[in-house]
């Protein structure tokens, strides 16, 4: 493996509502080290990434799907006055380790070219 490899915990989070899902990537953090170090800061990410409530007042289950990505479900509980009883919400986020295999730099935006629009050429403008 190469000395120069880059690695990164990713982390996705569910931003769909009801029974639609959609993951999209919410965080990538860079490891200086190797996959091991890499691995040890995902497993600290799955224990300690914040969510919507406070972390002290809500539950975490984390699974370990592979040898390097875990799905995180965190659970909160708040009293509902129109029902007049619990209410559970739930959030998701998976992280993922991973090794940076290839990258390309996006090319800057060039302003729009000039063109002639149908009132410039209505006026004898350019053409």
């Amino acid at each position: 493996m190469k000395t120069d490899a880059q690695w990164y915990v990713l982390v996705e989070a569910d931003g769909g509502w009801g029974t639609e899902s959609e993951w999209v990537l919410a965080e990538k953090h860079r490891v200086e080290g190797n996959r091991e170090a890499a691995l040890s800061r995902a497993e600290e990410i799955c224990r300690t990434h914040p969510v919507l409530w406070d972390l002290e007042e809500s539950g975490r289950a984390v699974f370990q799907t592979s040898e390097s990505s875990w799905l995180v479900e965190v659970t909160h509980e708040t009293w509902n006055e129109h029902l007049g009883r619990p209410s559970t919400l739930t959030e998701h986020f998976r992280v993922t380790v991973g090794l940076l295999v290839h990258t390309r730099e996006t090319p800057p935006a060039a302003p729009p070219g000039k063109k002639p629009g149908v009132l410039r050429r209505a006026f004898g403008g350019e053409r």
